[in-house]
């Protein structure tokens, strides 16, 4: 590896492409909150593979523990809130029984409230203030380190995220997810993107579960735009995947390790993957940056 390159942070790889090579079923719209109670153990021992692999940041598995899914999942409103809650909180309980013991950090998971790949089904501000705040308020008086705001592609949703006025001293990390190397996937450029980010104080701009090309793409636009600390971590599919993480044709682990090094090259503080990556990707990733 190139001396002049910073080591960035490994995040972890997918939990629910994990779940499923272990047999576990994730089906939509709760995907993989219900393992959080029905496989608590399967949870923990796929974030200790991540680590084992060399990861030291692990995502919690809480991408769709809220009250909201649990609903759209037929619970009644009084039951969705319990059961989302328990998800969520076992779900940061397995990252910390995971990382116990080792240099590892645990960032909160929080993703949209609505399909990922969907942008135009944000439910608007009002409704997404009082569950953003819900969510955050659990993660401010629980173990994680940052909170990540993952896979986001409506700008809107991103602006009232961004915008609670929650005093926390919790990191903010945000990942968007993108149309193309120039917009998040409402149509947004990603520049009004790095301007919200930097007047609301997010420390870190990731790129998440977009496709490869569109990744290295971007970072030339990151890099001028963007003053602060950056990172990606693209999905392995040769386009993006159905809105079940199914890849259709999937990109192998070595050749994504091989492209990620152009954006540790480029000085990216944060490298990783998402749906379709193992803990064999992310393996393959610290092997290319010859992190011993």
């Amino acid at each position: 590896m190139d001396s002049d390159i910073q080591i960035p942070l490994i995040l972890d790889g997918a939990m629910g492409t994990a779940l499923m090579m272990r047999g576990i079923k994730a089906p939509l719209p709760l995907w993989s909150a219900v393992a959080n109670y029905e496989n608590f153990d399967d949870v923990i021992a796929i974030h200790k593979e991540y680590i084992k692999s060399g990861c030291n940041v692990i995502t919690t598995n809480s991408f769709r523990t809220t009250p909201r899914t649990f609903r759209k999942a037929g619970y009644s409103n009084s039951n969705a809130v319990v059961k989302s809650e328990q998800s969520l909180r076992l779900a940061i309980e397995a990252a910390n029984t995971a990382r116990k013991g080792r240099n590892v950090l645990v960032a909160g998971s929080i993703g949209p409230l609505e399909d990922c790949y969907e942008p135009n089904d944000f439910p608007g501000k009002s409704i997404a203030i009082d569950e953003y705040i819900h969510l955050i308020n659990i993660f401010n008086h629980q173990a994680v380190d940052l909170l990540l705001y993952e896979t986001m592609g409506n700008f809107e949703e991103i602006k009232t995220l961004l915008e609670i006025d929650i005093n926390t001293n919790k990191k903010k990390w945000l990942s968007m997810v993108l149309k193309n190397e120039n917009q998040i996937l409402d149509g947004t450029n990603i520049t009004e993107v790095f301007r919200l980010a930097y007047n609301n104080s997010v420390d870190t701009i990731l790129i998440n579960c977009s496709t490869i090309h569109n990744t290295i793409r971007a970072i030339p636009k990151i890099k001028r735009h963007w003053p602060g600390k950056w990172g990606v971590y693209p999905n392995l599919g040769e386009d993006m995947p159905t809105k079940d993480g199914y890849i259709d044709s999937k990109i192998n682990d070595i050749d994504i390790a091989e492209q990620l090094m152009f954006a540790a090259s480029k000085g990216a503080s944060v490298l990783g993957a998402c749906c379709g990556s193992t803990p064999d990707t992310i393996n393959h990733i610290i092997k290319n940056l010859k992190i011993e």
